[in-house]
């Protein structure tokens, strides 16, 4: 007996031993990666921040993340915190990667406009409260302020801030539900993945909604330690808990970062506290109650959880009172209700968004389950995970076996019944859009349960997994984890190119805006440089976006020819390329609409009407001559 015990000891401290080296090497590997990446920044604009990164780097990643996991699977506790810490780190780098590569701004489109926007807060050419989402342009302004960078890294940083939070309290919200280590090394796993994020309608570069719902994990963590009595303090009265003291600001947050998500999260508590009510009565709770500012709670009965009535009342105050001050409430509920409307009578607009990605699909011979499994596999993977949980959860309450995690299954899967149908309406109609905003602060509760499934698998098959399947099950980890995030940036990927703007193109408009003559309208491809003149704070004359005829929107020539609907007296216009806009459409959109040579034709052009008036190498303005050209637009 005492040799077998000898030996099993002998045989733990040398996997003990092996596996602390294994986390030397994966530390020394990413440390490696970081410096590499940093000492090659970004020379200008990639279309792919995947291809342009150095190899090296991915590979310390990859076996950084790769024993971080093995650690955390065959490890001791103080191993398997290390291990976790590992993967996290290498995390964050991948987060980081715009400020390891040096990038001068990273965002285009709507984030070109917050940077403007959060100018102009910080000069106070307007006041906090004249913004229906100051607190993303807020968090920005102070961590610029606190450590000394421009804003625009201020915006980059907010972003890898509220990112952070998705990566703590995912496993945190598990936690509070399943207080296990082993369901918090899968949160953890689940939180990498990042399943928010769908480069639809959620981004990476600054963008208040995604800001705010990767914020929300936080909302859930103190909802569900309050509702499961996990911060109880003697000092408090019943019906409070110590994390329902941090709720008015939590929530109010919530409301200021963007008023949207704080609909979801009032439809979900809401719900929660429905539930919570329902099941409260079934119990016969007969003990005394108690409403106070922050919670209501039974003291006796077989259902113990606290309700929500605080937090409903507070976020539906603070919701309405804020939303009722901007117009863009008025005009969004507007757009809603004119969609939903419209859909119904005619049948016709439902999807836009999911219709353009098909029609486009097409026009690259991709297909579209192809497009679907690169942007949602994994994400349709915890999907099942969590619906089968809430499946089996339910049934479980039925017949009176449940824990906590099947009460948060229970919650979560009734406020999917109740967060469904609005966001489905939006499904429908012109806002389709927004559909995939709410799809990505759904996916947070998806993540949480499939966390909690995969938690419960891992249990029940615990005993029957033998060395070889625990090993096989950290590489499918780090597969798992590499499908999800190879999707995390926008790139040729996905069909889309990189957000990255580089200074060149700050610079180039700077001089534009500046000098061009008065009334002439500027021209660009694809995007307007309506966008640049918000990022730098101006107001420019004359209609700053000009697109092409739809019916030939297909080459840069005829960029040059043809105006859409738009009407000018003027003779001439300006027309802006850049070796960003041949890299964007040639790279990162395949060539959908324009083609290398296209790009080639116009730099090579000899024409009159065609004259180059200004260039710093990338970012090159054209002076085109409209007369006698024959207008083909009506």
């Amino acid at each position: 007996m005492s040799a077998t015990w000898t030996g099993r000891s002998q045989s733990r401290t040398e996997t003990t031993d092996a596996l602390r080296i294994a986390l030397v090497v994966g530390y020394l590997a990413l440390a490696v990666g970081v410096v590499i990446a940093r000492v090659n920044p970004s020379p200008g604009y990639d279309a792919s921040i995947y291809a342009a990164t150095p190899f090296v780097y991915w590979a310390g990643v990859g076996l950084a993340i790769l024993l971080g996991f093995g650690a955390a699977v065959f490890g001791g506790r103080v191993t398997r915190a290390l291990g976790v810490a590992l993967a996290g780190l290498a995390m964050l780098t991948f987060l980081g990667l715009p400020f390891l590569r040096g990038m001068y701004f990273y965002g285009s489109g709507d984030a070109l406009t917050h940077l403007g926007l959060a100018k102009s807060l910080l000069r106070t050419d307007f006041a906090f409260m004249d913004l229906i989402y100051p607190g993303g342009h807020s968090l920005a302004i102070f961590l610029s302020q606190v450590m000394g960078v421009p804003l625009r890294h201020g915006l980059m940083y907010a972003m890898m801030t509220a990112s952070v939070v998705t990566l703590v309290f995912v496993p945190l919200a598990v936690w509070a539900v399943v207080p296990d280590g082993r369901a918090v090394g899968f949160a953890v796993f689940t939180a990498m993945l990042m399943l928010p994020m769908n480069n639809i309608s959620t981004h990476p570069g600054f963008h208040s909604y995604t800001l705010t719902t990767l914020y929300f994990p936080f909302v859930l963590y103190l909802t569900f330690k309050h509702i499961m009595r996990g911060a109880e303090d003697e000092t408090l009265p019943e019906w409070a808990s110590a994390v329902s003291l941090v709720a008015p600001i939590a929530l109010g947050a919530t409301v200021f970062y963007h008023p949207q998500v704080a609909i979801d999260v009032l439809i979900l508590l809401s719900t929660v506290f429905a539930v919570g009510y329902v099941l409260r009565r079934r119990a016969g709770t007969t003990g005394t109650t108690g409403t106070g500012a922050m919670g209501t709670t039974g003291t006796t009965g077989s259902f113990n959880h606290r309700l929500l009535t605080g937090q409903v009342l507070l976020l539906g105050v603070i919701f309405i009172a804020w939303a009722v001050q901007h117009q863009q409430t008025f005009i969004f509920a507007e757009n809603l209700t004119r969609s939903v409307t419209g859909f119904l009578q005619t049948g016709e607009g439902a999807a836009r968004i999911a219709q353009d990605r098909g029609n486009s699909a097409d026009a690259l011979n991709v297909s579209l389950e192809i497009m679907f499994v690169k942007l949602f596999g994994i994400s349709f993977l915890y999907i099942l995970l969590s619906g089968g949980l809430v499946v089996k959860e339910v049934i479980g309450g039925v017949r009176g076996r449940v824990d906590d995690s099947g009460m948060a299954a229970t919650y979560i899967g009734f406020s999917a019944l109740t967060l469904g149908p609005f966001f489905a309406a939006q499904f429908v109609g012109n806002v389709s859009s927004y559909f995939f905003r709410h799809l990505g602060f759904a996916m947070v509760l998806v993540g949480v349960l499939g966390a909690i499934a995969l938690y419960k698998v891992a249990v029940e098959y615990d005993s029957v997994l033998s060395g070889g399947a625990r090993v096989a099950g950290v590489v499918l980890a780090v597969l798992v984890l590499t499908g999800s995030l190879v999707a995390f940036y926008p790139s040729p990927y996905i069909y889309l190119p990189s957000s990255e703007t580089p200074e060149s193109q700050f610079i180039g408009y700077d001089a534009t805006f500046k000098h061009q003559a008065e009334e002439v309208p500027i021209a660009k491809v694809r995007i307007g440089a309506s966008r640049f003149a918000d990022a730098l704070g101006v107001t420019v004359p004359g209609r700053l976006l000009w697109s092409p005829n739809k019916t030939q929107f297909d080459s840069v020539e005829n960029l040059t020819k043809y105006r859409g609907n738009n009407r000018t007296d003027h003779p001439g216009y300006y027309l802006v390329i850049s070796e960003r806009d041949r890299d964007r459409e040639v790279k990162g959109f395949h060539g959908i609409r324009y083609q290398q040579d296209d790009f080639r034709e116009i730099n090579q052009t000899v024409t009159p009407r065609l004259s180059r008036v200004q260039t710093n190498g990338d970012y090159r303005l054209y002076y085109v001559d409209q007369e006698g050209l024959v207008n083909t637009t009506d």
